[in-house]
């Protein structure tokens, strides 16, 4: 422990020697975009500095509540919910990269995002690499830029975040349409529902799974309605519909997962819900005994509703969620789940903080004691 927090240390301070050398860098650098805070133009290759903290401070926490099911804390105190650093950028034009890490409880560091992609093509780019599938809209919006402080429950449960492999994206129409398809090493779930899927950079290769197969199309028949939910710049109506489909040929489990979208944004508020599904089947000759002893269906809704009080500054949101574990039984995994509230944003998603309480409703079994009250404050480059 001592000694992963002393590489984490060094890090740190590395990822602020190495800020306040690009902010020197020299004035005449290309324009910085508007999501970035550092970056620096070398002519051929632009990198852009990249950065997460995230801390929770929870005052209330009921006794029931556990991390292991998805809730913010076990007691009441603090959390290091997100710490990462990395670079994205640029190269002659068409080169896209990005490598990032982040700090966890079991390893100290692990890779985070790993991939290189090519769009020097008119309508169609290529990635190779670790990085998230394109399947889920929230799982695919950047965890620095939602609108409550952390994803859905359903969706940290129930749809794949990064995997190794290859995605080809392309576009419809100018824009109107989008789509990607992609072959990455299959999918590993917990053992815990909501513990969700293992993120995997395979170091080793892919040791113990066998392949999945991801599709997803979008579209925006009124504009783009950008890469975040909360409608900062407010504007006119834009509307996205988006639906995502995945199959992992495991092998011990074979698993068919579906996912339905949609999302308006006008004038400072937002309006997003996503449908999720997946059937989890035991493959007919498993290799060990680890498999799921029958066929597991597994469903959940989720809808948000967000508005930005004053522009740029105040937004209130609230979230609600349906999740069943396993249609086939009544039990403490059927449950709803409403979140609600209030974030403050000093520069944007830059410098942000929120609070909110979270009341999780058992509909069958026994009824628990897990809802939450959370601060949080964020710092994102």
């Amino acid at each position: 422990m001592q000694l992963h927090a002393r590489k984490l240390s060094i890090c740190i301070a590395a990822l602020m020697l190495s800020s306040l050398s690009l902010l020197s860098a020299d004035a005449n650098a290309a324009p910085v975009d508007e999501g970035d805070l550092v970056t620096l133009d070398g002519g051929l290759a632009q990198i852009t500095l990249m950065g997460l903290l995230q801390v929770h401070a929870a005052p209330f926490v009921q006794d029931d509540a556990l991390v292991d099911n998805g809730d913010p804390a076990d007691q009441a105190g603090f959390r290091l919910r997100r710490a990462r650093f990395g670079f994205t950028g640029v190269a002659y034009g068409m080169i896209d990269f990005e490598l990032s890490a982040q700090a966890t409880h079991a390893k100290g560091m692990d890779v985070l995002d790993a991939w290189v992609g090519y769009r020097g093509l008119t309508s169609l780019s290529f990635f190779a690499g670790a990085r998230k599938v394109p399947y889920s809209r929230f799982a695919l919006e950047s965890a620095s830029r939602t609108a409550l402080a952390d994803r859905a429950y359903a969706v940290r449960a129930m749809a794949p975040f990064r995997q190794l492999g290859i995605t080809v994206e392309g576009d419809i129409g100018a824009g109107i349409a989008n789509f990607a398809v992609g072959v990455y090493n299959g999918f590993a779930r917990a053992g815990n529902f909501h513990e969700g899927y293992t993120e995997n950079a395979a170091l080793a290769g892919n040791r113990f799974t066998r392949l999945a197969y991801v599709a997803r199309i979008e579209a925006a028949p009124m504009g783009p309605v950008g890469a975040t939910l909360a409608d900062l710049d407010g504007g006119s109506m834009r509307i996205g519909i988006g639906g995502g489909m995945y199959f992992d040929h495991g092998e011990t489990v074979e698993t068919l997962g579906i996912e339905a979208d949609l999302v308006l944004k006008v004038s400072g508020f937002h309006l997003a819900a996503e449908f999720l599904y997946d059937d989890a089947t035991p493959a007919d000759e498993p290799t060990s005994t680890g498999t799921i002893p029958s066929a597991v269906t597994r469903m959940a809704v989720v809808s948000q509703l967000g508005y930005l009080i004053v522009p740029e500054r105040l937004g209130a949101t609230a979230r609600i969620e349906w999740i069943d574990d396993n249609t086939e039984l009544d039990n403490a995994g059927d449950q709803l789940i409403a979140t609600i509230g209030m974030q403050y944003y000093f520069r944007r998603h830059h410098l942000k903080a929120s609070l909110e309480f979270t009341h999780r409703e058992e509909l069958s079994g026994l009824s628990i004691d897990n809802d939450s009250l959370m601060l949080q404050a964020q710092f994102s480059l």
